[in-house]
Protein backbone atom coordinates (compact mmCIF):
# COMPACT_ATOMS: atom_id res chain seq x y z
CA UNK A 1 0.00 0.00 0.00
CA UNK A 2 1.27 3.08 -1.07
CA UNK A 3 1.44 6.00 1.82
CA UNK A 4 0.44 9.13 0.04
CA UNK A 5 2.68 11.54 1.07
CA UNK A 6 0.65 15.01 1.34
CA UNK A 7 3.07 17.08 2.21
CA UNK A 8 4.45 17.06 -1.03
CA UNK A 9 4.67 20.28 -3.14
CA UNK A 10 4.03 17.76 -6.13
CA UNK A 11 1.34 15.82 -4.30
CA UNK A 12 -2.13 17.49 -6.37
CA UNK A 13 -0.17 16.99 -10.11
CA UNK A 14 1.22 12.96 -9.05
CA UNK A 15 0.79 9.37 -9.83
CA UNK A 16 1.92 8.61 -6.55
CA UNK A 17 4.06 5.01 -7.78
CA UNK A 18 6.32 6.39 -5.03
CA UNK A 19 4.29 8.67 -3.15
CA UNK A 20 7.30 7.32 0.16
CA UNK A 21 10.30 8.18 1.40
CA UNK A 22 12.33 6.77 -1.86
CA UNK A 23 10.75 8.74 -4.42
CA UNK A 24 13.37 10.06 -6.45
CA UNK A 25 11.23 13.40 -7.50
CA UNK A 26 10.48 14.32 -4.00
CA UNK A 27 14.38 14.19 -3.38
CA UNK A 28 15.21 15.82 -6.45
CA UNK A 29 12.69 18.78 -6.00
CA UNK A 30 13.16 19.37 -2.32
CA UNK A 31 16.64 19.68 -3.36
CA UNK A 32 16.27 22.29 -5.71
CA UNK A 33 13.59 23.81 -3.17
CA UNK A 34 16.17 24.55 -0.95
CA UNK A 35 18.62 25.88 -3.00
CA UNK A 36 15.79 28.42 -4.37
CA UNK A 37 15.82 29.46 -0.61
CA UNK A 38 12.01 28.94 -0.65
CA UNK A 39 10.78 27.27 2.85
CA UNK A 40 9.31 24.11 2.94
CA UNK A 41 5.95 25.55 4.18
CA UNK A 42 5.72 27.99 1.11
CA UNK A 43 5.84 25.05 -1.52
CA UNK A 44 2.84 25.08 -2.48
CA UNK A 45 0.98 26.43 -5.35
CA UNK A 46 -2.99 27.12 -4.58
CA UNK A 47 -5.59 28.48 -7.09
CA UNK A 48 -5.05 31.91 -8.98
CA UNK A 49 -8.10 33.82 -10.01
CA UNK A 50 -8.94 36.43 -11.88
CA UNK A 51 -11.15 39.10 -10.83
CA UNK A 52 -15.13 39.05 -11.59
CA UNK A 53 -14.59 41.79 -13.58
CA UNK A 54 -11.65 39.83 -15.59
CA UNK A 55 -9.32 42.63 -15.31
CA UNK A 56 -6.56 40.87 -15.41
CA UNK A 57 -7.65 38.13 -17.97
CA UNK A 58 -5.15 38.89 -20.33
CA UNK A 59 -2.22 38.87 -17.91
CA UNK A 60 -3.13 35.63 -16.74
CA UNK A 61 -3.48 34.14 -19.99
CA UNK A 62 -0.29 35.08 -21.03
CA UNK A 63 1.16 33.70 -17.68
CA UNK A 64 -0.41 30.73 -18.16
CA UNK A 65 1.03 30.41 -21.56
CA UNK A 66 4.51 31.28 -20.54
CA UNK A 67 3.94 28.52 -17.15
CA UNK A 68 3.44 25.83 -20.00
CA UNK A 69 6.56 26.11 -22.05
CA UNK A 70 8.82 27.84 -18.94
CA UNK A 71 11.51 25.15 -19.96
CA UNK A 72 11.41 26.53 -23.70
CA UNK A 73 11.13 30.24 -21.85
CA UNK A 74 14.11 29.71 -19.89
CA UNK A 75 15.91 27.84 -22.34
CA UNK A 76 15.73 30.87 -24.27
CA UNK A 77 16.71 33.07 -21.85
CA UNK A 78 14.10 35.48 -21.80
CA UNK A 79 12.56 37.67 -18.92
CA UNK A 80 9.75 38.78 -17.41
CA UNK A 81 8.65 41.76 -15.51
CA UNK A 82 5.39 41.87 -13.90
CA UNK A 83 3.99 45.06 -12.19
CA UNK A 84 1.15 46.39 -10.31
CA UNK A 85 0.78 49.80 -8.50
CA UNK A 86 -1.94 47.47 -6.41
CA UNK A 87 -0.29 45.10 -3.38
CA UNK A 88 -1.47 41.80 -3.48
CA UNK A 89 -2.82 40.97 -6.45
CA UNK A 90 -1.07 37.93 -7.80
CA UNK A 91 2.73 39.75 -8.57
CA UNK A 92 4.45 37.45 -6.36
CA UNK A 93 2.29 34.22 -6.41
CA UNK A 94 2.83 34.14 -10.53
CA UNK A 95 6.15 34.64 -10.37
CA UNK A 96 6.20 31.47 -8.06
CA UNK A 97 4.29 29.55 -10.39
CA UNK A 98 6.47 29.76 -12.53
CA UNK A 99 9.31 28.95 -10.60
CA UNK A 100 7.41 26.06 -9.28
CA UNK A 101 6.22 24.67 -13.75
CA UNK A 102 10.01 24.75 -14.08
CA UNK A 103 11.41 22.44 -11.57
CA UNK A 104 8.69 20.36 -12.31
CA UNK A 105 9.06 20.29 -16.02
CA UNK A 106 12.94 19.52 -15.68
CA UNK A 107 13.68 17.83 -12.24
CA UNK A 108 13.64 14.77 -13.71
CA UNK A 109 16.85 15.57 -16.47
CA UNK A 110 19.06 18.37 -14.34
CA UNK A 111 22.21 17.24 -11.91
CA UNK A 112 21.71 18.31 -8.34
CA UNK A 113 23.17 21.56 -8.20
CA UNK A 114 21.17 24.78 -7.80
CA UNK A 115 18.75 26.05 -10.81
CA UNK A 116 16.24 28.08 -9.48
CA UNK A 117 16.66 31.08 -6.84
CA UNK A 118 13.85 33.27 -5.35
CA UNK A 119 15.19 36.32 -4.17
CA UNK A 120 13.05 38.67 -1.93
CA UNK A 121 15.05 42.04 -3.15
CA UNK A 122 14.72 43.95 -0.40
CA UNK A 123 16.40 41.15 2.50
CA UNK A 124 18.71 41.06 0.08
CA UNK A 125 20.17 44.55 -0.12
CA UNK A 126 19.10 45.06 3.62
CA UNK A 127 21.63 41.69 4.60
CA UNK A 128 24.04 42.98 2.13
CA UNK A 129 24.38 46.00 3.81
CA UNK A 130 25.17 44.02 7.06
CA UNK A 131 27.18 41.71 4.96
CA UNK A 132 30.00 44.29 5.22
CA UNK A 133 30.42 43.73 9.24
CA UNK A 134 29.00 40.44 9.49
CA UNK A 135 29.26 37.84 7.25
CA UNK A 136 25.07 36.53 5.93
CA UNK A 137 24.66 33.03 5.25
CA UNK A 138 21.84 34.11 3.10
CA UNK A 139 23.96 36.33 1.30
CA UNK A 140 26.36 33.52 0.75
CA UNK A 141 23.61 31.33 -0.07
CA UNK A 142 22.98 33.50 -3.16
CA UNK A 143 26.29 34.72 -4.63
CA UNK A 144 26.94 30.61 -4.58
CA UNK A 145 24.76 30.32 -7.29
CA UNK A 146 23.09 33.09 -8.63
CA UNK A 147 25.08 33.36 -11.81
CA UNK A 148 24.85 29.70 -12.68
CA UNK A 149 20.76 29.40 -11.61
CA UNK A 150 19.00 28.95 -15.03
CA UNK A 151 16.00 31.25 -13.46
CA UNK A 152 16.15 33.90 -10.71
CA UNK A 153 12.72 35.34 -9.71
CA UNK A 154 14.05 38.93 -8.10
CA UNK A 155 10.64 39.77 -5.98
CA UNK A 156 9.46 43.23 -5.38
CA UNK A 157 12.43 45.20 -6.63
CA UNK A 158 12.74 48.75 -6.63
CA UNK A 159 10.58 48.52 -3.64
CA UNK A 160 12.86 51.42 -2.05
CA UNK A 161 15.78 54.08 -3.60
CA UNK A 162 18.70 52.08 -3.82
CA UNK A 163 22.43 53.22 -2.55
CA UNK A 164 24.81 53.63 -5.60
CA UNK A 165 26.26 50.47 -3.55
CA UNK A 166 23.21 48.33 -4.09
CA UNK A 167 22.15 49.72 -7.57
CA UNK A 168 25.66 48.78 -8.68
CA UNK A 169 25.77 45.38 -7.18
CA UNK A 170 22.35 43.98 -8.46
CA UNK A 171 23.75 45.96 -11.91
CA UNK A 172 26.35 43.49 -11.93
CA UNK A 173 24.48 40.43 -11.31
CA UNK A 174 21.57 41.05 -13.64
CA UNK A 175 24.36 41.98 -16.20
CA UNK A 176 26.17 39.14 -16.33
CA UNK A 177 22.96 36.57 -16.20
CA UNK A 178 21.56 38.66 -19.24
CA UNK A 179 24.91 38.68 -20.82
CA UNK A 180 25.22 35.24 -20.24
CA UNK A 181 21.20 34.40 -21.89
CA UNK A 182 20.29 33.31 -18.14
CA UNK A 183 16.38 33.93 -17.21
CA UNK A 184 14.89 36.24 -14.95
CA UNK A 185 12.03 37.50 -13.43
CA UNK A 186 11.37 40.46 -11.39
CA UNK A 187 7.84 41.54 -9.44
CA UNK A 188 7.65 45.34 -8.63
CA UNK A 189 5.14 47.44 -7.87
CA UNK A 190 6.22 50.48 -10.07
CA UNK A 191 5.68 51.01 -13.39
CA UNK A 192 8.45 52.31 -16.65
CA UNK A 193 8.57 55.54 -15.09
CA UNK A 194 8.94 54.91 -11.66
CA UNK A 195 11.60 52.17 -12.06
CA UNK A 196 13.57 54.43 -14.00
CA UNK A 197 13.55 57.16 -11.19
CA UNK A 198 14.01 54.51 -8.77
CA UNK A 199 16.87 52.48 -9.88
CA UNK A 200 18.81 54.83 -12.66
CA UNK A 201 19.34 54.44 -16.63
CA UNK A 202 21.52 51.30 -16.40
CA UNK A 203 19.68 49.16 -14.15
CA UNK A 204 16.83 49.88 -15.41
CA UNK A 205 17.43 49.60 -19.30
CA UNK A 206 18.50 46.00 -18.52
CA UNK A 207 15.47 45.51 -16.42
CA UNK A 208 12.99 46.77 -18.38
CA UNK A 209 14.23 46.51 -21.98
CA UNK A 210 15.06 43.13 -21.43
CA UNK A 211 11.73 41.68 -20.10
CA UNK A 212 8.39 40.57 -21.63
CA UNK A 213 5.86 43.07 -19.38
CA UNK A 214 2.70 42.29 -17.83
CA UNK A 215 0.47 44.36 -15.71
CA UNK A 216 -1.52 43.06 -13.03
CA UNK A 217 -4.70 45.70 -12.25
CA UNK A 218 -7.13 43.39 -10.21
CA UNK A 219 -7.27 44.29 -6.37
CA UNK A 220 -5.75 42.92 -3.28
CA UNK A 221 -6.55 39.51 -2.99
CA UNK A 222 -4.72 38.37 0.11
CA UNK A 223 -6.33 36.56 2.36
CA UNK A 224 -9.26 35.15 0.15
CA UNK A 225 -10.23 31.97 0.74
CA UNK A 226 -11.01 29.72 -2.72
CA UNK A 227 -12.28 25.96 -3.43
CA UNK A 228 -10.39 24.15 -5.56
Amino acid sequence: MINLDKECPFFNCCTHKDCNNSCIKKYKTNYYFDCALIPKNKRYIFPLRIDSDGRDEKAFLALSKISKNIDKFVDEGNNLYIYSSIAGNGKSSWAFRLLYSYINKVWFKKELKPIVLFISVPRFLLELKSNISQKSQYIEDIENSVLDADLVVWDDIGSKNGTEFEVSHLLSIIDTRINNDKSNIYTSNLNKEELHNILGDRLYSRIYNYSKCIEFVGKDKRGIKYDN
